[in-house]
């Protein structure tokens, strides 16, 4: 572990945890999420920040040296952010977006998919599968997109996976998943292991996203904790998730029920990261480190 990362977890246990742990009251938890998120560095020269709406849904397209609206024969990832699927947004993950385009040579969509308590479960699903949708409806060619996400948009984004299964859509090339929440009945052994561990997440927060983006419906439902779903005949899957993090039994779990049921996974476990390091990318190794992995697993084209 980095000094720089070990800064960073001491950081965030004293500030992002409690946080986390006030957001019952959703609107000041967004309030000071989103001046958090004031604190990210602006993308840099080169990188082009356009929004538009897609079906609907509120979408952010970042690519690396274009210059060009994209066209139907680019390579697409469509990203989900995390937030527990009540908060999050383009703002908080476009460090992420343009280091994500610029490793994988991808236009990268972030979809602002909408959010609970106001926009209970599958209101975000919905989004996320009419962006997928009318991507293919513009010609999009299925080979050239990816889906991915983290954490809450981490499970999203392997239900959106599902999703297009049941509904018999073209599946993508490929997908990623940066410590997903896999399970929102909170199953996990690692919710208890890595209780002290995780500098971020707790129990009671992990409770309180979860009701507010379930209400009433059965944690266990598949579109909803994909990791109790039918995993067979996904696209090839990434999974990055941390030693020390309450989720890492959801990255665990998936990569034994996927491998049992034929499919292609691979998971990196990286030693005592906070959740979902990544986002971190420039300012500490491991997220340098982190990008070049995952923009090696998504670039398709020749060298």
């Amino acid at each position: 572990m980095s000094i720089r990362a070990a800064l960073i977890s001491r950081v965030m246990a004293r500030t992002i945890r409690p946080l986390f742990d006030s957001v019952a009251d959703i609107t000041g938890f967004r309030d000071k999420l989103a001046k958090a998120a004031g604190l990210n560095t602006g993308v840099p020269k080169g990188v082009d920040v356009t929004s538009e709406a897609i079906a609907g849904v509120p979408c952010e397209w970042v690519q690396v040296q274009s210059g060009r609206a994209v066209s139907d024969s680019a390579r697409v990832l469509l990203y989900l952010h995390g937030g527990g699927y009540v908060s999050g947004g383009a703002d908080s993950h476009r460090n992420l977006a343009w280091r994500l385009a610029q490793a994988s040579g991808m236009a990268v969509l972030m979809v602002e998919y909408r959010l609970a308590p106001e926009h209970p479960f599958p209101a975000g699903l919905d989004d996320a599968t009419l962006c997928y949708r009318s991507l293919l409806d513009q010609g999009f060619n299925p080979e050239n997109i990816a889906i991915g996400g983290d954490s809450a948009g981490g499970g999203l984004a392997l239900a959106l996976l599902l999703n297009l299964k049941n509904l018999g859509l073209p599946m993508p090339a490929k997908a990623i998943l940066l410590s997903p929440w896999l399970d929102l009945s909170l199953t996990g052994d690692s919710l208890g292991t890595n209780i002290v561990t995780d500098v971020m997440l707790t129990p009671k927060a992990l409770q309180t996203c979860a009701g507010f983006y379930l209400g009433q419906r059965d944690p266990e439902a598949p579109l909803a904790s994909p990791l109790f779903g039918d995993l067979k005949g996904l696209p090839p899957l990434l999974v990055h998730a941390s030693s020390s993090e309450l989720l890492l039994s959801d990255s665990t779990r998936l990569v034994t029920a996927v491998e049992a049921q034929g499919g292609a996974i691979e998971l990196t476990v990286w030693p005592k990261m906070p959740h979902v390091f990544q986002v971190f990318a420039g300012r500490i190794p491991e997220g340098n480190e982190a990008i070049r992995q995952l923009g090696a697993f998504l670039d398709t084209r020749p060298h």
